[in-house]
């Protein structure tokens, strides 16, 4: 395997689900919540590293990273207006931003996937009109079947 192939396959990793790095980049977020905001009062910069997890969310599960940018910003708020009394606008702003961040990644990756199976799919339907293998190796099923639409 060249230089080529093994960064090509660590960029490409970030398109594949990882639910165990997931879950455990989920329970870090929900620590940090309540050790560095409950725990030590501290409300902001810790928040940036939500914007990390909702984007990889984002990259992993398209517009399903709502609920990851829901829990964290939902936690958010929910901790300032326990610490507080009241709910603080500062951190409002803060839940809505990672929702509105979860949204737009979700949706350009769903969007992309879209335009990329598309694109597949025409790849097969001109190899089908050519003759020509497809990208996977193999002729369209009506090639196969009859040797004389190969024009070989």
């Amino acid at each position: 395997m060249d230089q080529g192939e093994a960064g090509a396959s660590f960029w490409e990793s970030f398109y594949r689900p990882h639910p165990v790095i997931f879950a455990l980049l989920l329970f870090l977020g929900l620590d940090l919540e309540f050790v560095v905001h409950y725990w030590f009062g501290i409300t902001i910069v810790y928040t940036q590293f939500f914007y990390l997890i909702i984007v990889l969310a984002g990259l992993w599960y398209g517009r399903r990273a709502v609920w990851a940018a829901l829990l964290f910003g939902g936690l958010h708020v929910l901790v300032t207006y326990i610490m507080t009394g009241q709910v603080s606008p500062d951190a409002l702003v803060r839940a809505v931003v990672m929702l509105i961040v979860a949204y737009a990644v979700g949706t350009i990756v769903e969007q992309k996937q879209e335009y990329c199976d598309r694109l597949a799919e025409q790849n097969r339907a001109l190899c089908g009109i050519n003759g020509q293998p497809g990208p996977a190796g193999a002729l369209p099923a009506d090639t196969q079947e009859n040797p004389e639409v190969r024009q070989t």
